[in-house]
């Protein structure tokens, strides 16, 4: 089985460390190694000293996610150690030097009806830590299914795609464990974030579907144990898969019933829910509301009219 270490890593962000993962088999390999931050790098090299492990020992790198608490210290372990970086291929073009993060989700922005003020605050709200690039060589793009191969185990690449379009687990079937990333977390539930769908840019990656499906598929699986992005390791992972099931459900209720008799736009509905958020918690909002939304149309419980460029939703009757 997998020697799997967990290094807590600081960010600036809400949620708080990142953890990252040491896999000491060899070929010694990082998951989620944290923000390009001096005090990211110094959490990271203490504790991988703290493992008798220096950077140079690291062979590949895995990335679960694009997200810059996940993701941005990978480009310097690479240079520092020539270690291969593995990434999902639907993360890649946003780990590019020229992505624009907003560029490809101002239309559907446009569509939720942001007032020009609100939009501009988003847009102002500047992310504290420099954005996460990959380096020109030592990329090895993963689909989900690929095995990873150690001394003394494997660990299953499985694609499960909400949180980001990109987003991998690690699965070892040994032991059970499953590197979770952001697909499931202990103590709150994962943002469905908004994307453009990499098969047609003028539409949403239909975010809460993916994530759902995903759920159930983890639900089925034998999960021994769950080392999850942030906070605390999960036991009880058929329970937490049934939980963050029920919490969406929850939610696509309370959207509905906010919804009967009266038309809504995304970002009045994300205000119905959350009156006081500022700045880029305002666009988080809005991928969740989206995310609802566009499963409440899929599935015919809604309706969807356009007003000058702004989507507009009520509850179908029955």
């Amino acid at each position: 089985m997998l020697e799997i270490h967990t290094i807590s890593v600081p960010t600036p962000y809400v949620p708080g460390p990142t953890n990252a993962y040491l896999i000491k088999n060899h070929p010694c390999t990082l998951v989620d190694p944290g923000p390009e931050t001096e005090e990211a790098r110094k959490g990271l090299l203490e504790g991988l000293s703290s493992l008798g492990i220096g950077l140079q020992d690291i062979s590949r790198v895995v990335i679960t996610h694009s997200h810059s608490d996940h993701s941005g210290l990978a480009r310097w372990i690479n240079e520092q150690a020539g270690s291969e970086i593995y990434v999902h291929k639907s993360e890649e073009r946003k780990l590019q030097k020229d992505y624009i993060y907003y560029h490809e989700r101002l239309p559907f922005l446009a569509e939720a009806g942001i007032p020009e003020n609100v939009l501009n605050e988003i847009f102002e709200d500047k992310d504290p830590v420099v954005k996460p690039v990959l380096p020109e060589s030592g990329v090895v793009l993963v689909h989900g299914g690929e095995e990873l191969d150690f001394t003394g185990g494997t660990a299953t690449v499985l694609h499960l795609p909400g949180h980001s379009s990109g987003h991998i687990c690690l699965f070892e079937q040994a032991s059970g464990i499953l590197l979770a990333g952001d697909f499931i977390l202990k103590h709150i539930t994962p943002n469905p974030v908004m994307e453009a769908d990499p098969a047609d840019y003028s539409k949403r990656t239909p975010a809460l579907r993916q994530y759902l499906a995903g759920l159930r598929r983890v639900e089925m699986m034998k999960i021994g144990l769950i080392l999850p992005g942030h906070g605390k390791t999960i036991d009880n992972s058929a329970e937490t898969m049934v939980n963050a099931q029920k919490h969406h459900a929850r939610r696509l209720e309370a959207c509905l019933a906010k919804l009967t008799g009266r038309p809504l736009n995304t970002y009045q509905l994300m205000r119905e829910f959350y009156p006081k958020i500022r700045g880029f918690q305002i666009y988080l909002g809005i991928s969740e509301i989206f995310a609802h939304l566009d499963y409440l149309v899929e599935e015919e419980l809604a309706a969807r009219e356009e007003r000058g460029g702004v989507s507009y939703y009520t509850k179908k009757s029955a």
